[in-house]
């Protein structure tokens, strides 16, 4: 008996789990606000009220059906409000059409004070000799009574032309930020047109949009195209990002569906190289074979300029498609080529106080993660050195870590030295340095 208790237990368990459980369910409401489109009443030339059921022109009747479901399929589509057609007021709340003599005043005080309606719309037609006039107004409601919100009126030469001004009326009926009609882009500006940015920097770009009002347009949507990415990166946000020293155009264009984008503006991106370094170091080859590493410190000086200047893809491609491809030299002589023609001149000036004095011509191609390149330079003797000479460097290095306007990079030096003197033979060294970049203002 007891075993059979036993294994009746883990039943138990198993038939208490699966028992239903009825907690308490969430409130999901909807927290829109509740917005009523009534039928439009028709006026006479005198304006009073006119039943449309009486009127020898029945169109009339139609039109008052036929703009207060353009309205509310409108406000429908701009997904902010909970929107009550007269079809469904009748037929969802059970509120039967108001009768003809009432005003639109009258029939919005009930629809807000007894059914809990936060706007109510209402509108009126009068068809006069040669035009159709419609009138909108919003209420809503303060304290016990009604409150004109806004109103706004446009004119049809026929009434087949009157639903075709339902959205230049509800452009004017709600206020510029309410965007119930999705207004089409006039024009993109942007600040600055002109931006110095540093190498490896980002920036975020904040244009406007304006409509042919000169209105400005709430979250439009944005097209961002940089001329070049190679030099600079630009995101869907507008985040640029300096990849390499240059100038760039970033082409802004406003995104409308409407059909509308204005036109673009345009910012000129400048990427600015470090200006001012430190570097400090030593020589491996020295340091490994006699225990000491000699101390060496150095200056580089980046002008602001770029020495290539823009370049032209078709003749850079015509170039390369030109080279000799079984002579290995051509394209050895072709890298080192570019790196002085299109890199960005700086001048090295390297010295052990104790030993010798260094100074070199450089073209560095920088990037954002790193920079390369080839140079030129002549070294003389300080002290008991006797390395003097011509210098034929190689640089390659990083930036460690990246800051506004600071970068530290680590870098490597590979020299050839030929010496001027006719004992010396040419000698190969080998350094890295850690240092400090500046960049400009």
């Amino acid at each position: 008996m007891l075993k059979i208790k036993i294994f009746a237990i883990p039943f138990l368990i198993i038939l208490i789990l699966s028992l239903p459980v009825h907690a308490e369910t969430p409130d999901y409401s909807d927290t829109r606000e509740k917005i009523a489109v009534l039928n439009f009443t028709v006026l006479d030339e005198q304006g009073n009220l006119i039943d449309p059921l009486h009127l020898q022109h029945t169109e009339l009747l139609s039109l008052s059906r036929t703009m207060a479901m353009g309205i509310s399929t409108r406000l429908v589509q701009y997904r902010n409000f909970d929107v009550y057609d007269p079809m469904l007021l009748r037929e969802k709340l059970n509120i039967a059409p108001f009768p003809p003599n009432m005003t639109p005043y009258e029939q919005a005080q009930i629809l807000m004070k007894e059914h809990g309606f936060n706007q109510v719309i209402t509108g009126s037609i009068t068809s006069l000799p040669n035009v159709v006039v419609l009138g909108l107004q919003r209420f809503d409601l303060s304290g016990d009574q009604p409150r004109l919100l806004g109103s706004s009126m446009a004119t049809a030469p026929r009434t087949s032309d009157a639903p075709g001004q339902i959205d230049s009326l509800l452009s004017s009926l709600f206020p510029p930020e309410t965007q119930v009609i999705e207004r089409s882009i006039e024009q993109v500006f942007v600040a600055p047109s002109l931006l110095r940015i540093s190498l490896g920097s980002t920036h975020k770009i904040n244009p406007i949009a304006l409509d042919n009002m000169g209105r400005p347009l709430q979250e439009p949507t944005f097209l961002f195209i940089s001329s070049d990415e190679s030099r600079v990166h630009v995101d869907e946000k507008g985040v640029i990002t300096g990849l390499k020293p240059g100038t760039t155009t970033i082409s802004i264009r406003g995104i409308s569906r409407s059909g509308g984008s204005g036109s673009p503006a345009t910012m000129t991106v400048v990427v600015v190289p470090p200006v001012f370094g430190i570097r400090v170091g030593s020589l491996l080859p020295q340091a490994f074979e006699g225990g000491d590493f000699p101390v060496k410190m150095g200056f580089r000086f980046t002008p602001s300029f770029d020495q290539g200047g823009p370049k032209d893809p078709i003749a850079e491609a015509a170039k390369a498609a030109s080279a000799d491809p079984t002579n290995p030299l051509a394209y050895i002589g072709s890298f080192f080529s570019s790196l002085f023609s299109s890199g960005i001149m700086t001048f090295d000036l390297d010295f052990d106080p104790s030993d010798e004095l260094l100074f070199a011509l450089s073209g560095i191609q920088r990037t954002s993660s790193g920079f390369l390149g080839t140079g030129v330079g002549y070294a003389t003797p300080l002290g008991e050195s006797e390395t003097k000479g011509f210098v034929f460097r190689f640089t390659a290095g990083t930036q460690i870590f990246s800051f506004s306007r600071v970068t530290l990079p680590m870098e490597t030096n590979i020299d050839m030295i030929f010496p001027t003197s006719g004992t010396g033979k040419p000698s190969f060294r080998f350094g890295v340095n850690f240092g400090l970049d500046l960049f400009p203002l």
